[in-house]
Formats: C-alpha cells, sequence, structure tokens
C-alpha cells in the first residue's frame, strides 16, 4: 500500500468523481418512470372485424386498462383501396397493357399519354367515386406541389396521374424464368408497385370520430417520403392537427425520415412550441432505434427530448401460448423487459395472434378474447409497480451529459487501476512506474478534449478490460498465498467461508469497473441509444487472454516458486512456454474451451442464430417474475461458483485445478463490467442483478465445494479399499 500511495490516491479521487457523476445519472433514471401504451389502430380494426364485437367496443375496453392513444396512420392510396372497392389504381405500364383502356377511360386520358405521355413508373388512379375523388385531389392539392401529379378528368370518371420515376419504383425480388431444361433466363422486371401509394393524403374523420366515440385521443402518425416532401405539406399537416385537436405527446415518424426532412427547422419548432417529443422506434433485435432520415439531427434540436419507443414486431404478437404459457405471459415478458430494462416509454401496442393462418381473412388470427389482455395488462402493470412505475404519459428524461473534468477525473483512475495491474505482472523500477502514470494522466484529458465521443468509448473498454483483469490478480494472489504460506488443515466450513469472501472482494473489484463504464458513458445518446458501447464481446475476451499471464506472473510456468516470490513474468517462463511440446490433449482441450467460449460470446445479443434452449428460457422467466432483476446464468450457476471452487482447489494445493478454475472464474469478472455495458439498463437494476448473482453463486459454490469433498471422500476410501484388497 506504502509503494502505491500516489495510485492508490488517485483511484480514491476517481471514485469520488464516479460517485458524483452515477448519482445524477441515476436521479435522471429516477425521474424516468412513467410508460404510455398507444393502440395500432389498424391493426386493432383488423382484430375487430375478426370478433364478435364493433371497434369501438374493443377501444372502450382498452381506455378502462389506462390506454389514452390510438395511433391513427395518414391516409394513402394503399389504406383508400382497402376501404373502398371503387378504386382502381395502376402502374403506367400496366394502364398500357390494357387493350381497351381507350375505350374504358376518359378521352381527356387519352388525350394526355398521346401527347404528353406515361412512363411506366407513373401511377394512374381512376374512381367513379366523387367522395374519394374530393379525399385525393384535395389532399394532393393542399400537399404537394403541381409538377408532381396531373388531374387529367375531374366529371363522371375521375382520373388523376401521380408522376414516378424511378427511385419510387417497387419490384418483385423472388420472382424468376426458366426454360423446358431447367435453365434461368434474365427477367425483365416491370415495377410491381410503387411507394406513391404511400404518400399522405390526409387523416380520414370517420375513423378519428370512431376513436374519439370511444373516449380515446388521436395520435397522428404523418408519412415522409422525402422525394414529395414540401413547405405545403407541412402546413396542411399542422393544419390537420389543429383543427382535429390532436397534438400528439410524441411524434412516430412513418416512413424512411422525420416529418418535413431535409428541412428540419420547422418542425423543430413546432415540436417545441407544442411540447411534443422525438420518437425512436426500436428495431426488431432490440438495440438502438430505426434508422430515420434526420432523427438525431432532429432529437439534438429538442436537446434530447425524445421517448424511447416498443413496437410489438409481428414475431412478438405471436408469442402468444409461447413457452408452456397459456396465454400472453411471453408477450408480457417481453413487455416488462422493454420497460424496465431498455429505457423505453412507449410501448406501440398490437393485439395478439395465434400462429395459424387464416386464409379466409389472409392473414393470421387474432386472440379475440378480452379476458386474455386484460388479464396481461393487470399483470404487467403490476409488475413494472414494483420498480415504481406507472401507466401515464410517458416521461422523458433530463438531457444528461459528462463534463470533461469529471471524464477525466474517472479516466485517472482507470490509469492508476492499470498501473498498479502492472506492478503485480513485470518488475517496474519506479522511474518507469510513475513515467508510464504522467504519461497515461496527460493523455487522458487530450483525448477528451480532441475526440470526446470517441475517447469516452476507449476509456469505457479500458475500465471494463482492467479492473476484471484486476479482480484476477487479487485472486491468484490470495490462492498462491493459500499454497505456499498458509496451514491446509482448515475444517471444510472455513474453507467456504474464506472461497465466499475471496469471490465477493473479487466481484467487488470487477464492480467497480462496471460502475466506472456506466458512470463515462452517462451521456443521454446512450441512454436513448443513440450511441452504443460496441466493445462488449472484445471486453469479455481480453481478460480471458490476460489470465494466464498474471497466473504465470504468480506460479510460473514449469519452475519451482517459492513463497518469498514477487509476483512478474520472467522471461525464462516466456522461453520455457513459447518452446513447450505441445501435447495432442492439449490441442483438444484448447479446442473444447474455444468451443465453449464461441458459444458463450455468440449468445450475447439479440443479432445471434444460437439461442438459450426453451428450458433454460422458461427458467430464466421465473428468475425473472421472482426476483427483481434477473441474474445472469452463467454467473452464478457457473463463473462465480468455479471461482470458489478454485479458492477450494488453492486450499488443498491443487495448482493445475485452480488455474482451470480461474479460466471459468474470469468469464464472470468480465460479465460484471458487461453487464453495465448496457447502458440503456437503469444503474440500479444492473447494480441489483449482480447482487443476486452474487448471492446465488455463493449458494451454488457451496453446493460444488460440498460435492466436490464428498466425491474426494469416495475416491479416497475407494483407493484404500482397493490397497487392502491388494494386500490381502
Amino acid at each position: 500500500m506504502k509503494k502505491n500511495i500516489v495510485i492508490i490516491t488517485l483511484l480514491i479521487v476517481s471514485v469520488l468523481a464516479l460517485s458524483l457523476t452515477l448519482s445524477a445519472r441515476v436521479a435522471v433514471e429516477s425521474n424516468n418512470k412513467v410508460v404510455d401504451v398507444v393502440l395500432d389502430y389498424s391493426e386493432f380494426r383488423d382484430m375487430a372485424a375478426q370478433s364478435e364485437k364493433p371497434l369501438t367496443w374493443w377501444l372502450e375496453k382498452f381506455e378502462s386498462l389506462g390506454v389514452q392513444y390510438v395511433g391513427l396512420q395518414e391516409e394513402n392510396l394503399e389504406s383508400l383501396m382497402i376501404k373502398n372497392n371503387q378504386l382502381q389504381i395502376l402502374m403506367g405500364w400496366q394502364l398500357l397493357q390494357e387493350a381497351e383502356w381507350r375505350n374504358l377511360y376518359p378521352s381527356e386520358v387519352e388525350y394526355y399519354i398521346d401527347h404528353e405521355g406515361i412512363s411506366e413508373f407513373d401511377v394512374f388512379i381512376a374512381t367513379k367515386s366523387q367522395e374519394v375523388y374530393d379525399f385525393i385531389s384535395n389532399g394532393l392539392k393542399s400537399r404537394y406541389t403541381s409538377d408532381k401529379f396531373q388531374i387529367l378528368s375531374e366529371e363522371g370518371y375521375y382520373t388523376i396521374l401521380l408522376k414516378g420515376n424511378i427511385r419510387d419504383a417497387l419490384y418483385r425480388n423472388n420472382f424468376k424464368l426458366e426454360d423446358a431444361e431447367g435453365k434461368l433466363s434474365i427477367p425483365r422486371h416491370k415495377p410491381y408497385s410503387s411507394k406513391l401509394l404511400q404518400v399522405g393524403l390526409g387523416f380520414d374523420t370517420d375513423k378519428i370520430n370512431v376513436i374519439r366515440e370511444s373516449g380515446l385521443e388521436v395520435l397522428p402518425r404523418p408519412f415522409t417520403y422525402i422525394d414529395w416532401m414540401t413547405e405545403e405539406y407541412m402546413e396542411a399537416t399542422f393544419a390537420d392537427i389543429e383543427a382535429y385537436d390532436m397534438k400528439p405527446p410524441v411524434f412516430l415518424f412513418s416512413g424512411g425520415a422525420v416529418l418535413g426532412y431535409p428541412n428540419i427547422e420547422i418542425i423543430a419548432n413546432y415540436m417545441i412550441e407544442n411540447n411534443i417529443a422525438a420518437g425512436l422506434i426500436e428495431t426488431s433485435v432490440q438495440r438502438s432505434h430505426i434508422e430515420q432520415e434526420g432523427l438525431n439531427l432532429l432529437t439534438r434540436s429538442l436537446n434530447y427530448d425524445a421517448v424511447r419507443i416498443f413496437s410489438v414486431w409481428p414475431y412478438i404478437q405471436e408469442r402468444f401460448g409461447y413457452y408452456n404459457y397459456e396465454g400472453a405471459e411471453e408477450i408480457e415478458n417481453t413487455l416488462y423487459r422493454a420497460v424496465t430494462e431498455r429505457n423505453i416509454r412507449f410501448i406501440f401496442f398490437k393485439p395478439f395472434k395465434v400462429d395459424d393462418y387464416n386464409t379466409r381473412y389472409d392473414q393470421f388470427i387474432y386472440v379475440t378474447d378480452y379476458e386474455e389482455y386484460e388479464k396481461m395488462f393487470e399483470r404487467f402493470e403490476a409488475r413494472i409497480a414494483q420498480h415504481g412505475m406507472t401507466l401515464g404519459d410517458s416521461s422523458r428524461m433530463e438531457p444528461i451529459r459528462v463534463r470533461i473534468a469529471k471524464q477525466t477525473l474517472m479516466g485517472w483512475g482507470i490509469v492508476a487501476a492499470s498501473i498498479l495491474f502492472l506492478t503485480y505482472l513485470i518488475k517496474l523500477d519506479k522511474k518507469y512506474k510513475y513515467g508510464l502514470l504522467a504519461m497515461g494522466l496527460l493523455m487522458v484529458p487530450a483525448g477528451f478534449v480532441v475526440r470526446p465521443m470517441l475517447m469516452d468509448k476507449l476509456m469505457a473498454l479500458w475500465a471494463a478490460v482492467i479492473f476484471p483483469s484486476l479482480s484476477m490478480v487479487y485472486f491468484c494472489h490470495r490462492c498462491f498465498k493459500y499454497i505456499y504460506k498458509e496451514d491446509q488443515k482448515d475444517k471444510l466450513h472455513k474453507k467456504m467461508i474464506y472461497a465466499a469472501r475471496d469471490l465477493i472482494i473479487v466481484s467487488a473489484i470487477s464492480l467497480v469497473g462496471g460502475l466506472f463504464v456506466a458512470g463515462i458513458l452517462s451521456h443521454i445518446e446512450y441512454l436513448l441509444e443513440m450511441d452504443i458501447f460496441r466493445g462488449v464481446k472484445i471486453s469479455q475476451m481480453i481478460p480471458m487472454i490476460i489470465y494466464p499471464a498474471i497466473f504465470m506472473a504468480y506460479f510460473g510456468y514449469r519452475r519451482n516458486v517459492d513463497k518469498k516470490h514477487q509476483p512478474s513474468i520472467g522471461l525464462e517462463d516466456i522461453k520455457t512456454f513459447l518452446f513447450e511440446d505441445i501435447k495432442i490433449v492439449y490441442v483438444l482441450l484448447s479446442a473444447v474451451f474455444l468451443g465453449v467460449l464461441y458459444i458463450y460470446l455468440a449468445r450475447t445479443g439479440h443479432e445471434t442464430n444460437i439461442q438459450p434452449s426453451t428450458f433454460e428460457l422458461i427458467a430464466r422467466n421465473i428468475l425473472e417474475e421472482k426476483l427483481l432483476a434477473r441474474p445472469r446464468t452463467a454467473e452464478f450457476l457457473i463463473a462465480f461458483p468455479a471461482l470458489m471452487v478454485g479458492i477450494y482447489f488453492a486450499k488443498a494445493r491443487i495448482k493445475s485445478l485452480t488455474f482451470v478454475a480461474g479460466l471459468v472464474a474470469v468469464i464472470g469478472q468480465a460479465s460484471i463490467a458487461n453487464t453495465f455495458s448496457h447502458l440503456r439498463t437503469p444503474v440500479y437494476l444492473s447494480t441489483v442483478r449482480t447482487l443476486y448473482a452474487l448471492v446465488l453463486g455463493v449458494v451454488v459454490g457451496i453446493i460444488y465445494i460440498l460435492i466436490l469433498e464428498i466425491a474426494i471422500k469416495l475416491i479416497n476410501k475407494l483407493k484404500t479399499e482397493i490397497a487392502q484388497h491388494k494386500s490381502n
């Protein structure tokens, strides 16, 4: 301690800065406790059509469950075709393929095509309904410039032409041509449809009235198609919102861009004036949010007045009766994880589906038993209440930022921990030790000034690696002491106490590293997952690579070590290791270890095909229902008990098994830091998760030690009996 007083002082100051940073983050997270649930109008309309009750009945029922809004998409040609069978829409080339098109449509159509021409990318609209025509034409005239469309005929048979181009075209991608011998021929594609069918035309008054009659409010969803976006469209949209009194608390942007893009200033000013937050819709793999042009820029313009949104994707809708559940429990679990673990405060809710396609409705069958929805909402509300959460208008996080001064102080602590780690790995003279320390202290603030958003990630990665590695230094230090300096004659219960104590201390060191990650990356962009920490898998792997070097520093490599040995890797150790004769069994064991490691790393995240078994998922769900946060299985069932077993082997002076146990144990220590690398998860939840894993890990570790003790006694007894049998 006296030799490293400067380093220890730096660490203490750094931890104080970390505490202040985390307290600010925890305060922001604690005030973000209200979850909004909004219904999808089109899906509930389809579900009501399959039930015996009208849509108004369903909406009234959900209003009683705490729902306030129904998300209503702006009308477009596609939605109008669904609603009205008097509307005909053709691509330009499809119109010309109709043999009688000159006789079918008004003479104005023939005249225009003969003189102006028609493109295969154009969209031709025809209807005999004046109501439909008026809605379409008024929508086009009020929103778009005249060069985008052409009114062809305005009496009797109404026709309109939308002028498209190749960027608007939509093609089928699974169409193949082959000859009689099965040889493929290059197909000549024609546009199957057009993006122009989705351009906004205004909101349907009938749908608005249905929602209002049910006691719910409309959450308007205008559509952004960049190539057709105009200031006129913006003004018309705002006019609709004002006229129908449907200002949304959050904008759920539809299309590939935010409303008004690329003119962000107009929509930003409107949202600030009306206290409307930006909606960040989480992707289907539950990582970051759907890319929409201008969304990040808009969010920053709003000073991060934004809400993370969870959309109930089709694959989640179909999880009714999943994992041996009778009803919507797994859907409920998905929603619960979203709001408690991923800062989701807005759920775009869609009705449940059973995994059975219905040809009559040309869609999956919806669950139309209201009690199933009622039970799920009641359970969901009760579960989130344990975290202090309620249903209502979604809360928004304060735009927290970490000052460079605090980042620097925290960075200095990481540098200090790194120098401390090096002193146990290699022999460092004072001048080299403090020289490296000085270099690190100077580089940290320089990095935060020059590239702050890169430097914070690098420092977080550094913390996620160095503290778990430092924790394994402590593990090896204790094992060295048990093997070379202490008596073996401790009773079993004392061995268990030592093992549990050392597990707690080792994990506490790794926990500090995890808190450094959570502290340095406390910027609001990480909490909203506009930016993410990409070093998770690397931070899991590197401590596993470093651990053998730490063990070698303490125990050498095929050399005698006395109890006065100071930890360091010698040149002789490296030379012996490099020129070691590799046995086939070592190669096989290494291959097995690497395979297990690959599976462990590949299973992390939602973008992998390697998923846990159904049994494991059911077990996880049980833990999740019983505890405030589900502990990580690999930690409490494998890695933490392995560390206790490693201490047990060290007490028995079995060095090789101590090393193997440590190789498994380091996975758990890296996992602790990794837990806090999921920045969208509140700090308190990550802490509780780790503490649960630690408590369960101690219990499981004691069980493993008891099993080993019984097995060793049985083996020794068997050996004695065999020896006696031979002597007789």
